[in-house]
């Protein structure tokens, strides 16, 4: 899910913590993803009082890395320290580093190696992970259809692009945008696309993630997103007013609903506007660590979707996550959701369709949508016609850990 991701701002929480000599506080990226490529491998060796010795590599650039993450892990490093991880290291390598210490709090084992070369204690609360093995990397979904006695996924399939937290939204008739978070630019890409999804990226937005737009009834082009605050070491959803082409945002404001940079299980949030001119926010939200994902919302108290009150109960529990409403009219609401990674191999993350009345009590039967031979979760749609969308979700496989997410076409019937 998108719900479940790492935070980059858990890095800096860690290491003001851990109490250094170089720890301070800088604006950094809060990018939800939970992809991984492969990193270049470096041979690096280092005795007791020699640096370490880089004979394959060329010297990697730190400044490159720190003005792409400032505040990263290399950030806080002092001069002469830098020094030694730029001769055992690679500029690509560290800036992979950096991304995934943001997106998972984790780290291969040639990055941990960087540090132990160079007598350098690791970053506090920083995991060593395992990279993906390339039977998973290669695998891919069996199933292009898939059909229910209430709903079907028609013609599904890879616009080979590897990306999270797609958001989609119509320009013309022969012209698509898609917004989606991804590691190969490190940040949130907005691409322009036709109705085959051959796409063009126009742009890379940095430090947001999950974000999705309405445009109010006084015509203004509102974003609602996920950004984390370095200062308050907590994360929230804020608004903003984003130009026509989705490049640049301005008069950014904080919903009021912030949570510890540490709760991974929470936000991915869904912004829509209601047939009374308000907007309605739904998000990922857990109770405890322990316990199952739930949906939540709350309204906004004008039609200027700023300023918002929390609604009450939940809109859905037991891990259903991922919420993206279709059809927001009165007495017919329509949405599809995911399903929690908790359970993963056993339980893959597939999509369901649910109805309401109200957009607050929904109904749905708990049966998939999608093939469960894959994973599909982070969906968005745009309407074809009252019965059929035009369906772009994350996919992945049945797997748990590190994985490739691979955004996927398909078109939604409804009977």
């Amino acid at each position: 899910m998108k719900g479940i991701k790492n935070f980059y701002l858990i890095l800096i929480l860690l290491l003001v913590m851990s109490c250094g000599e170089n720890i301070g506080e800088t604006e950094q990226d809060n990018i939800s993803s939970n992809n991984e490529i492969s990193s270049e491998n470096s041979d690096s060796s280092v005795s007791n009082n020699s640096e370490p010795i880089n004979n394959n590599l060329e010297k990697a650039n730190i400044e490159e890395v720190i003005d792409e993450y400032p505040g990263g892990v290399l950030s806080f490093l002092s001069d002469e320290e830098k020094e030694c991880i730029a001769q055992v290291s690679t500029t690509d390598s560290l800036k992979q580093m950096e991304y995934d210490v943001m997106n998972e709090g984790m780290i291969i084992q040639e990055h941990y190696d960087y540090f132990t070369s160079c007598n350098i204690p690791t970053p506090p609360g920083i995991g060593i992970k395992e990279g993906i093995s390339a039977e998973i990397a290669s695998e891919t979904p069996l199933e292009t259809s898939y059909s229910t006695s209430f709903a079907s996924v028609e013609n599904l399939e890879s616009i080979e692009t590897s990306g999270v937290s797609p958001y989609l939204e119509k320009v013309d008739e022969s012209t698509l945008r898609l917004f989606y978070n991804s590691i190969e630019v490190m940040g949130l890409a907005v691409s322009l696309c036709d109705y085959e999804f051959n796409c063009e990226i126009q742009g890379v937005l940095n430090f947001i993630s999950d974000l999705t737009i309405v445009e109010t009834v006084d015509g203004v082009r509102r974003g609602y997103f996920v950004e984390g605050n370095p200062q308050t070491k907590e994360k929230d959803i804020y608004t903003a007013v984003f130009s026509e082409d989705g490049l640049t945002y301005t008069d950014k404001k904080a919903l009021g609903f912030p949570v510890s940079v540490d709760e991974v299980a929470w936000g991915v949030p869904d912004a829509v506007l209601m047939s009374n001119g308000l907007i309605r926010v739904y998000w990922v939200y857990t109770e405890d660590k322990t316990s199952d994902e739930t949906i939540v919302s709350a309204t906004s108290k004008t039609t200027k979707g700023v300023d918002f009150t929390m609604d009450p109960g939940y809109r859905f529990d037991s891990g259903y996550v991922d919420f993206e409403v279709m059809k927001a009219e009165d007495g017919d609401w329509r949405a599809v959701m995911s399903y929690t990674p908790h359970y993963l191999p056993d339980i893959p993350q597939s999509l369901f369709y649910a109805t309401s009345k109200d957009g607050l009590d929904w109904e749905f039967i708990e049966e998939r949508i999608t093939p469960e031979s894959y994973s599909y979760l982070d969906p968005t749609t745009i309407p074809i016609n009252d019965k059929t969308y035009l369906l772009i979700t994350s996919g992945s496989p049945n797997q748990m850990g590190d994985k490739p997410h691979t955004l996927y076409r398909a078109n939604l019937k409804l009977p």
